[in-house]
């Protein structure tokens, strides 16, 4: 309760004072209220783009410093907004524990708090091998793979997908122009990545040419 106050009133007063009487001096103490720091609320980045916003924030000091990982605070780790790129290791880690703690107290001792950030695996594009196809039969059975994202696109052919450019196992029929040129590349690209950035993989259809009898 005294802390709450804000102050508190000491008697110093003499004792076994012989023949004289008692003599008393006060002395008061106030109580300035302690540094508080919040470093933000526990979020989550992918593997792809890992770079941290962060949202520090203190009174009762002049500043603080985040402290914790070995990455790079920009612009420097006494920014209270800075952002954090973690390190490859902690990326691999999954996570990363940041520290804000008080600088410029007073006469108060410095106070802290954590934020942690999960690291999301990144999602994954595998259009499947390359193919040789003819050229009077060149439809291309596709086999696409993506991980972590909850879906794909096909994109780079100006032919028909079958059902249609979403579907991993569609059926490529190219066009009239691409079989003459002899190849077109299909490209595969992850939609629905969350917090990630999108990524693609590649497939080469070649188109042989057609037998010839006469």
């Amino acid at each position: 309760s005294e802390l709450a106050a804000g102050t508190l009133n000491l008697t110093l007063t003499t004792t076994g004072n012989g023949t004289c009487g008692a003599v008393s001096d006060d002395r008061t103490i106030t109580f300035t209220p302690a540094p508080i720091v919040n470093a933000g609320s526990d979020a989550a980045v992918c593997a792809n783009a890992p770079l941290i916003a962060l949202n520090g924030a203190v009174s009762g000091a002049t500043g603080a410093i985040w402290s914790g990982g070995a990455g790079v605070f920009t612009p420097t780790n006494t920014t209270l907004n800075a952002t954090y790129m973690p390190t490859a290791a902690q990326i691999a880690n999954g996570s990363v524990t940041l520290t804000l703690t008080s600088a410029g107290n007073g006469n108060c001792s410095a106070v802290n708090d954590q934020v942690t950030f999960l690291i999301t695996p990144a999602p994954t594009a595998n259009a499947g091998g390359d193919q040789t196809l003819c050229a009077n039969n060149p439809a291309a059975a596709l086999n696409g793979n993506v991980t972590v994202a909850s879906g794909g696109i096909w994109s780079g052919g100006n032919g028909t997908f079958n059902p249609s450019n979403t579907n991993l196992g569609a059926v490529y029929t190219p066009s009239v122009a691409e079989i003459a040129n002899g190849s077109v590349t299909l490209t595969l690209t992850t939609t629905g990545n969350a917090l990630c950035n999108a990524v693609s993989d590649n497939i080469n259809l070649n188109f042989t040419p057609a037998p010839v009898v006469n």
